[in-house]
């Protein structure tokens, strides 16, 4: 059973315009899925579809086998959100707001505070527990935000820029519990992020949105191959003959596309016993960012050539 299924979901708020035309995903348990699309391409009435704030106009979502809008308050059970605006109660206490959202899910006292102190010592939160969120700088409120959508425990985490805020130290603490969560837990991670670098590190999994349209799916691997976004092999060296099949780019600098490691130890070995010289090796790799643009806009901002 998919964590995720979304099957030809559509949105429309005035009745003309599509903000969501028919898209279709399915994500396994235990992904980060990496959603990403430009301002106002449709990620945020995903994810409120999703989570029961809005109704769609068609189609069928469902969410651990669960249809959405039939079972909301079990799917707040199962779900996690945590969103750029997500809010805490700013006269409560860090550990005040957690209980609060601990009881809010049900969660036995016993359970709950054992929960608190794991979760505050994992997002390094220990030492604010008892301040009041009004006196926290930005970066800890983000934590703080953070452990209130994982306090109950969900199966299903969907996160707005989690790291936004965050110094380098936070962000990667996050980022390692990101990726626990999916990795030990098998938690499913619904990522909307703007940070490309940073989904290409940690998603395993993504989908291109852009004027409601999916526009791609899957594995970074699968992107690239539906794009031919080869590998690149780059070689410096001199008296490499054309019948190798790399294109001389300048004074002493060669490229080939190659599908391997096998292709290039095969040059490699070629081109030396014809008397050429190789300086130095390198394979290159498209980015998420370059794979990005050419599902996006149908080119590749800085792609290899």
């Amino acid at each position: 059973m998919n964590a995720i299924n979304i099957l030809n979901l559509r949105k429309s708020y005035d009745g003309n315009t599509n903000a969501l035309n028919n898209i279709s995903l399915s994500i396994p348990k235990g992904e980060i899925f990496g959603f990403l699309g430009p301002n106002g391409s449709g990620k945020t009435t995903t994810v409120r579809i999703l989570n029961g704030i809005l109704s769609s106009t068609s189609g069928h979502a469902e969410i651990l086998g669960k249809p959405v809008n039939e079972h909301n308050l079990e799917l707040h059970r199962l779900c996690g959100v945590m969103t750029e605006s997500s809010f805490c109660y700013e006269n409560l206490t860090a550990e005040e707001n957690l209980i609060f959202f601990g009881r809010m899910h049900g969660m036995e006292e016993k359970l709950l505070k054992e929960r608190i102190d794991f979760i505050l010592k994992r997002l390094e939160l220990l030492d604010i527990r008892n301040k009041k969120v009004q006196a926290l700088s930005t970066g800890m409120r983000k934590r703080v935000s953070l452990a209130i959508a994982i306090i109950h425990n969900p199966q299903i985490l969907f996160l707005d820029e989690p790291t936004s805020g965050l110094d380098p130290e936070n962000a990667l603490n996050v980022s390692k519990l990101i990726k626990e969560l999916a990795e030990e837990n098998e938690v499913t991670i619904f990522l909307c992020t703007h940070q490309l670098k940073y989904a290409e590190n940690i998603c395993t999994l993504y989908g291109f949105i852009n004027n409601g349209n999916i526009l791609g799916f899957g594995t970074f691997d699968e992107l690239a191959s539906k794009k031919n976004a080869s590998l690149q092999l780059k070689i410096r060296g001199k008296n490499i003959s054309e019948k190798f099949g790399l294109i001389h780019e300048d004074h002493n600098l060669y490229s080939k596309s190659i599908s391997g490691d096998a292709e290039v130890n095969a040059i490699i070995h070629n081109i030396i016993a014809n008397g050429g010289e190789i300086y130095e090796v390198v394979q290159q790799k498209w980015s998420l960012e370059q794979l990005y643009f050419m599902y996006i806009k149908g080119t590749a901002d800085g792609a290899l050539l």
